[in-house]
């Protein structure tokens, strides 16, 4: 509901020549427009729910991937229009792709690295059985966030610049309006004081998602119940410590990739001037969602022997 009012009150100082875009601004107006977006905002919250129960995948990140796999063509003609009007080169838009295809890679290897942590379980005796000990891994990804950390730190650098456009009201003194331009200036994509706020937010929602999605306090009380121990360390609080405190260091370089892949698409897409339609927020959400979405079919696939979608069973899961 804020996001719509805040909505409400920047159409109302659009102007498309010397047209206002909303030429009767009432409180009709308003209330229709918090009502259209708010309610469209339900629905696609209701219809995410339905899918995340009901099909594979995340529902809510499949329908933004849809929504960014359906507008590519578009982008494609727009730099297309851009080459036929010489406003970018052949070379820029190579550059472009050849900087996006890196970070697509880096995007890959952020979702797919872990740190694998030995863990032996001595032998046990259960009723009547003997399980005799043996030796396992314990993967730790270097980043929990994927892409979550980039849409939170986004969230919050686009508040400013609502705000400033809350407060902006025709007649407002010099001094006001500049500092309003001066907000504006400063949180745009592509301005020095946005990308480091930007990475700086991208690396503490990294940290934040982990703390409260991993718990290696309860990980490693589980491991002692299970006889389960980190050779060379203590089981119990030793034990967590010695976790947490590698969990803390490769999640420092999974938010720096994570920065990475945010922050340089937008710099080069400065440079050439096609940034507007490519950047690294879109990149980590196909790549993130889509290697969700792959695993999940073949969780599916192995849990019916293969012929979950193909009755052939011609499908064959990935080996780990």
């Amino acid at each position: 509901i804020i996001q719509s009012l805040a909505i409400t009150f920047w159409l109302r100082t659009v102007e498309i020549g010397a047209v206002k875009l909303v030429p009767d601004y009432s409180v009709m107006f308003v209330l229709t427009t918090i009502f259209t977006l708010t309610g469209g905002t339900i629905f696609l919250m209701w219809l995410g729910e339905q899918m995340t129960e009901y099909g594979i995948g995340n529902g809510m990140s499949m329908l933004i991937l849809a929504g960014i796999i359906a507008a590519i063509p578009g982008q494609i003609g727009n730099v297309s229009a851009l080459i036929s009007a010489g406003s970018v080169s052949v070379f820029q838009v190579i550059f472009f792709a050849a900087v996006m295809l890196a970070m697509t890679a880096v995007a890959v290897i952020s979702q797919q690295s872990f740190r694998k942590i030995p863990v032996q379980y001595a032998q046990r005796i259960v009723g009547r059985k003997i399980y005799r000990g043996q030796s396992t891994q314990l993967p730790l990804k270097i980043d929990y966030s994927g892409v979550i950390a980039v849409i939170f730190a986004s969230s919050v650098m686009i508040i400013p610049s609502m705000a400033a456009k809350l407060f902006e009201r025709p007649g407002q003194s010099d001094m006001i309006q500049n500092a309003l331009s001066m907000i504006n200036s400063f949180f745009s994509a592509g301005h020095p004081v946005y990308t480091v706020i930007y990475a700086a937010l991208i690396i503490f929602f990294c940290y934040f998602y982990t703390a409260i999605t991993f718990n290696p306090k309860d990980l490693a009380e589980n491991m002692k119940k299970n006889g389960g121990f980190v050779p060379g360390i203590r089981p119990g609080q030793p034990t967590a410590d010695y976790i947490n405190d590698i969990l803390s260091h490769i999640t420092l370089g999974g938010a720096s990739m994570i920065v990475l892949i945010a922050v340089i698409p937008d710099i080069v897409g400065q440079m050439t001037g096609i940034g507007f339609y490519f950047g690294g927020t879109t990149l980590l959400i196909l790549v993130g969602v889509s290697i969700d979405t792959v695993q999940q079919i073949e969780t599916h696939l192995l849990m019916r022997h293969y012929d979950g979608f193909m009755k052939s069973g011609r499908i064959r899961g990935r080996r780990a």
